[in-house]
């Protein structure tokens, strides 16, 4: 009697498009402990460099950064669960928590065969995600660089109010984020200095097309820790005092400027605790700087890495 075959990974069919000549990465999938295929990137070889997104992107914002570096680097480039190309779980079975996300990043990590301590780099939520991996594993860290991100809030801070709409108002929030994809589109028209090109409209959009895939949008909002009643407070607190462990590990901060979500007091937050470290400050850039200025930032990246082997 044959045994009986193992279900594929269950993935949201993306349309074919014109995001595709941009993006022609073999995928790779891993399976999760608690369910769900974790998608990931692993292009080129050398050290190793592991790129972190967050919301409402997927590895698809990372596609120059990679073409730049996988001539000598080994890239991983993960979607975290519900995005990008990875496994769309439902709320039932999935927490889509910071700690979630912690304990997704830390399982690739241990999965993949690594000989060497890594080059971390993060955008947005993808910050505390893998800030939250790195200060737990601090020997396994070749550098860190950090891209329009946070950990702890700026004095009088307060969310935007195209941000806090889709956080504040509960079921409608959801309903926007989810059923008319707003959080997305939104950021599309207000993430760049400079037009999206059709080609990344066609990326950026492409693993959220349909409602049933846009769960974790709405979800990662949700879980914005903004007061100590947060279920998610005290574990980006824990990543904020683990940022300690990193000190002898080289920071590069690079940031969009005109990003407005995560401002200059973000930046100046993280200088005030790593003064000697390097900044690439991008005036004619936002929130998706890697979309404004590609090739500036590939370049001082790399030159970055080549530093810090």
């Amino acid at each position: 009697m044959k045994p009986k075959k193992k279900p594929g990974p269950r993935i949201p069919r993306l349309p074919k498009g014109i995001w595709l000549k941009e993006y022609p990465f073999k995928p790779n999938f891993l399976e999760l402990p608690r369910g769900g295929y974790l998608h990931y990137l692993d292009e080129g070889a050398g050290l190793p460099v592991l790129m972190v997104h967050g919301n409402p992107t997927s590895s698809f914002m990372y596609r120059s950064l990679i073409r730049e570096l996988s001539s000598d680097f080994r890239c991983l480039v993960p979607d975290h669960l519900g995005m990008g190309l990875s496994s769309r779980p439902r709320a039932k079975h999935y927490g889509f928590k910071l700690s979630d996300r912690i304990a997704d990043l830390g399982f690739l990590m241990d999965s993949v065969d690594l000989n060497e301590p890594v080059h971390l780099i993060v955008h947005d939520w993808g910050g505390p995600i893998g800030l939250g991996w790195a200060g737990a594993n601090p020997n396994r860290v070749a550098s860190v660089t950090l891209m329009n991100t946070g950990l702890r809030l700026p004095t009088k801070f307060s969310l935007p109010g195209r941000l806090g709409f889709f956080r504040q108002t509960g079921f409608l929030g959801q309903f926007l984020s989810n059923r008319l994809n707003l959080f997305l589109w939104g950021l599309i028209r207000h993430g760049t200095v400079r037009p999206l090109s059709k080609t990344a409209v066609s990326g950026l959009t492409a693993p959220y097309r349909i409602p049933l895939h846009r769960q974790a949008i709405g979800r990662f909002v949700a879980d914005i820790p903004l007061s100590p009643s947060h279920s998610s407070w005290g574990t980006l607190q824990n990543v904020d005092r683990s940022f300690a462990a990193l000190s002898q590990v080289p920071v590069f901060f690079v940031w969009g400027l005109q990003d407005f979500v995560f401002t200059p007091a973000f930046l100046a937050d993280f200088q005030a605790r790593r003064p000697e470290a390097p900044v690439l400050a991008l005036p004619w850039a936002g929130h998706l700087l890697l979309e404004d200025e590609p090739e500036k930032i590939g370049r001082a990246i790399r030159q970055f890495l080549g530093q810090s082997r």
